[in-house]
């Protein structure tokens, strides 16, 4: 279905012909939204005005339907990771992560978007993380070029997210730190999402943040390096939640204490201030702790000797270093 309407619609230039195409692609999807969605996702990148059209189209009539189908198949498509060779399976998960942001322009779909929001921003943010440094092949399409780019394409998603879910003031300080440059940084991705996270915690009150918190505890120890290392970048920042707290300590310390022999220095200083944002959390005294004082005082300080020999010319090293010695060492290890 995906090659007829595309091609029916990209020689159709009359408005009502292009309504009776567009009908009929609503009819077929209403009995066979998966097999439609999982066609378009084949469509050329980047998106030309019909093949987003469509999107639009498929979108309305799960808003009419009532249905999360469509999210379903796109969501488990931005949860792979690209191929980086020859093949189609190359751009799937980027072309999902276009079609989302078609979707998400559609207003009747609120609702459904808001069930699916932690899912799809974690999913968004790894997906930044494996596009660094990829690029589409060739295109006929001309687009901005921070849109060729696969990331591009990707960070476009996750703003439009971010203001699908009413977060324009949350929106305006990553722009203003400028969060979105160091969000597409293979250096400084990390930092880019962590400071999403913080821009994000003044609204993390609600239930919704506490499904995000929940969902990245058993993420922190699944997948590859990229998703590792995004998934804990905003873990840490969420560790300043209140309803943090509520974890339990396998869940929180045991897994940053794990983290600290992280064989990636950037893992461990991300693990060193999750630590130290525990150990400011009122009734939690992580330093007199026995069953944990020796582990925490033996990886800490191995990873304080390691990071002044080894890792001197590592600015993220070096940054974390310099604010736990300065801030946090005593807090942290009773010293």
């Amino acid at each position: 279905p995906q090659g007829i309407c595309h091609s029916q619609l990209r020689a159709i230039h009359h408005s009502h012909a292009r309504q009776v195409v567009m009908m009929a692609l609503c009819l077929l999807a209403r009995a066979f939204m998966e097999e439609v969605s999982t066609a378009l996702l084949k469509c050329p990148l980047p998106l030309d005005r019909d093949a987003a059209g469509m999107w639009r189209t498929l979108a309305n009539t799960e808003a009419i339907c009532h249905s999360h189908r469509l999210l379903d198949v796109l969501l488990k498509e931005l949860q792979e990771r690209p191929s980086t060779s020859e093949d189609r399976a190359f751009i799937i998960p980027l072309a999902a992560a276009s079609a989302l942001c078609e979707v998400l322009s559609v207003s009747m779909c609120t609702r459904t978007v808001t069930r699916f929001y932690p899912h799809l921003l974690m999913a968004l943010l790894v997906q930044v993380h494996y596009t660094i440094g990829l690029s589409l092949p060739d295109t006929s399409v001309k687009q901005a070029p921070s849109l060729t780019l696969p990331h591009g394409c990707v960070v476009k998603t996750v703003k439009t997210l971010l203001l699908k879910m009413g977060c324009h003031y949350e929106f305006t300080s990553v722009e203003k730190e400028g969060g979105w440059a160091l969000l597409t940084s293979s250096e400084e991705h990390h930092r880019g999402v962590g400071l999403l996270g913080i821009c994000l915690l003044p609204q993390s009150h609600g239930p919704l943040f506490l499904r995000i918190l929940y969902l990245l505890v058993p993420f922190l120890e699944r997948g590859d390096k990229q998703h590792k290392l995004t998934v804990m970048a905003f873990f840490v920042e969420l560790l300043h939640m209140p309803q943090a707290k509520r974890l339990p300590e396998k869940y929180s310390v045991l897994r940053l204490l794990k983290g600290l022999t992280d064989p990636d220095p950037v893992i461990r200083a991300l693990c060193v201030k999750g630590l130290i944002t525990m150990a400011d959390w009122p009734g939690v005294k992580v330093h007199k702790r026995p069953d944990f004082t020796g582990e925490i005082r033996f990886h800490g300080l191995a990873l304080l000797i390691g990071y002044l020999t080894l890792h001197t010319r590592d600015r993220v090293g070096n940054k974390f270093l310099h604010y736990w010695i300065k801030c946090n060492l005593r807090a942290v290890y009773g010293l």
